[in-house]
């Protein structure tokens, strides 16, 4: 396209300021402040909005991924250990004392028992801990895994082992790989959202993309201000509309940067219009709003139910990342746990509840856990120190066959024992359940196959979650 029709292109734009001689790239760099940003940090990535046939039957095509960053108490929260409850104040025994922890010396600690006490729930019988008052209604729906494992006693590399798979930086995270493999329902909207409630102990860069497009790492929500950083419009809406159909006019030379580019910008514009809407719980209804309860988590919980509800493929939630409120409870465990519980306990069981009666939990896969759990010896006499050696999670919907445990710790809760779940075969595990061989799901970064699982992932517990032969 010649300089003139340049000109007149961007005076139908309304862009009067522009030089008549700008090129494509120019434009596209500068009209990028008017489409906004989305959070994505890279405009320069192919779009997520299309989704991807999966590898073979899924039994979920969504996830919600409640992430309870600082590690919780596993012996407080859904791994009884009444013999803990005997032994407490007593020297962990001597077939324990090879363990490494962060802050202790587990042959110098007494061991701590629980203060919580157990209740066996719904027609399974699942035990649960007497803080969860509402998820105690709800142990038929959920299928608790006590068995699993890492290496990793740090909340740096045990965050990035438990959302990318490896304990270290560089690689990408589950959502994003799962925005990769699958894409997004949504056309409006990202593949991948996350929120929190504060800042996270390893950074954003755990909700990631790293070789993958950027297109696929997380857009975090603000639970204040502007619920995405950046997405506002500066220019009107049909002279945005008009910018984007131009500039794909520009010039007739294939460029793929540049139509990426383009593409994100469509994004953002389409965003500009659709998030509002997904985000404002103001327009459930007030037995709906009842449901879920008044305070952040719950609220977090209900607009991943929405964002699900349009398209999004994963919604990650973190909570305990504010000061004050994380579950990494090296002192006074018991009165946290119980104030830690009680701040999600409504949200996790309205989510369920609300997921069910919408019919979406059979292809919804809710997953709840922190990056490790606590150990049964004590920590500044009323606090537990780190233990990835053996905790406990729960996944529920997408197939997963809810009213069962999964695996146990050893008689005190410090090892995984029976049917061990290493992280890397519940991320298989995850995979399998969304229609993704964890082999296949790939791309090649410097000569190599890259994967989430790397060269493990081969015992995942699919068949036991679902009760079905893979």
């Amino acid at each position: 396209m010649g300089a003139e029709a340049t000109r007149k292109c961007i005076d139908k734009c309304g862009i009067t300021s522009m030089q008549y001689s700008i090129n494509r790239r120019d434009m596209l760099q500068r009209a990028g402040l008017g489409c906004g940003m989305l959070a994505l940090n890279s405009l320069m990535a192919e779009s997520a909005s299309s989704a991807k046939a999966p590898h073979f039957h899924a039994t979920a095509k969504n996830v919600i991924w409640l992430f309870m960053h600082g590690g919780p108490s596993q012996m407080d929260t859904f791994d009884p250990k009444p013999l803990l409850k005997e032994l407490h104040g007593q020297t962990a025994p001597a077939s324990f004392h090879d363990i490494q922890t962060s802050f202790t010396d587990v042959k110098k600690q007494k061991l701590l028992g629980s203060q919580f006490t157990f209740s066996k729930c719904g027609e399974s019988g699942t035990e649960i801990s007497d803080g969860f008052k509402y998820m105690q209604n709800h142990a038929d729906d959920i299928a608790v895994i006590r068995s699993l494992y890492h290496e990793d006693f740090n909340h740096n590399p045990a965050l990035w082992v438990m959302n990318s798979g490896h304990a270290r930086a560089g690689r990408p995270s589950m959502g994003s790989w799962l925005s990769y493999g699958l894409g997004c329902e949504a056309n409006n909207l990202p593949g991948f959202i996350v929120m929190s409630d504060g800042a996270m102990k390893a950074g954003g860069g755990v909700w990631g993309s790293a070789f993958l497009p950027a297109s696929h790492q997380g857009t975090r929500l603000n639970m204040s201000g502007p619920p995405i950083a950046n997405l506002k419009q500066s220019m009107e809406s049909e002279k945005q509309l008009k910018m984007l159909k131009y500039m794909k006019q520009l010039d007739s030379a294939p460029n793929a940067e540049l139509e990426a580019r383009i593409k994100s910008y469509e994004l953002a514009f389409r965003m500009q219009m659709a998030a509002p809407g997904a985000l404002d719980v103001t327009k459930e209804s007030k037995a709906t709003r009842d449901l879920y309860g008044d305070n952040r988590f719950s609220k977090q919980c209900l607009m991943a139910r929405r964002l699900i509800e349009r398209g999004v493929r994963m919604v990650q939630i973190y909570n305990g990342c504010s000061a004050g409120d994380e579950w990494d409870t090296h002192h006074g465990n018991f009165a946290r746990h119980k104030k830690l519980i009680h701040n999600v306990d409504q949200g996790c069981a309205a989510l369920l509840a609300d997921l069910k009666s919408r019919g979406m939990l059979e292809d919804t896969l809710v997953i709840w856990c922190g990056e490790f759990g606590r150990t049964p010896t004590t920590e500044k006499s009323n606090g537990r120190d780190h233990n990835p050696y053996g905790f406990s999670g729960w996944m529920a919907g997408g197939g997963v066959q809810g009213g069962q445990v999964i695996g146990s710790t050893d008689e005190i809760g410090f090892r995984a024992a029976e049917d061990k779940v290493h992280v890397h075969d519940f991320h298989s595990t995850i995979l399998k359940l969304m229609g993704l061989d964890h082999e296949e799901l790939s791309v090649n970064q410097n000569g190599l196959d890259m994967r989430l699982t790397d060269l493990h992932g081969y015992r995942d517990v699919y068949d036991k979650l679902t009760g079905r032969k893979s």
